[in-house]
């Protein structure tokens, strides 16, 4: 009988568990205003301090959820971009990449893309990754080779090789010049 009364218990528990209901979905107009409830605020701060990574990082979850929702959506490219932005100013790498790749490789028609691939390769040589800012740089100039910032990408690019030491030297000497 108390084999039959625990198998009964556990049976009850996770038929509550199965029926528990799952967290309601935002429709767009309320994930907008969350994105806003901490975007708004969260930029304010980011003015004069480093990024709360707590609300950064709710926030950019917030802007993947809205892109993911509603890929159609004319916003959807902007708040990657923007999700892209933030992981940038908390240092994420790898997250700010991904971002940057969904607007490119999603949203070729996006106002702002050439803006994409150009924070992209600033943010990847700035953190190192020389290779994949050369790539991020090149695709930059192959896309936009009029832009008025492709004599500047080529020089970065020209650059990517030197030490930081001969990075230096070099800039010295164009100064003294």
């Amino acid at each position: 009988m108390r084999k039959l009364s625990s198998l009964l218990c556990a049976c009850a528990i996770l038929m509550a568990v199965s029926c528990k209901q799952a967290p309601k979905e935002l429709n767009r107009d309320e994930l907008f205003a969350a994105i806003d409830s901490i975007e708004s605020p969260l930029m304010q701060e980011a003015q004069f301090q480093a990024v709360d990574t707590t609300k950064g990082r709710q926030l950019v979850e917030l802007y993947a959820k809205f892109a993911d929702a509603f890929p159609n959506d004319t916003l959807a490219p902007l708040y990657l971009h923007r999700a892209a932005q933030v992981c940038n100013g908390m240092g994420l790498i790898d997250e700010m990449t991904n971002y940057y790749d969904r607007v490119i490789d999603n949203y070729g028609d996006y106002a702002h893309l050439d803006e994409c691939y150009y924070e992209k390769g600033i943010a990847l040589d700035n953190a190192g990754r020389k290779e994949a800012a050369r790539d991020a740089y090149q695709q930059f100039l192959d896309n936009y080779p009029d832009h008025f910032l492709s004599e500047d990408i080529s020089r970065a690019l020209s650059l990517l090789d030197y030490s930081d030491a001969l990075l230096i030297e070099h800039l010295t000497q164009q100064n003294n010049q």
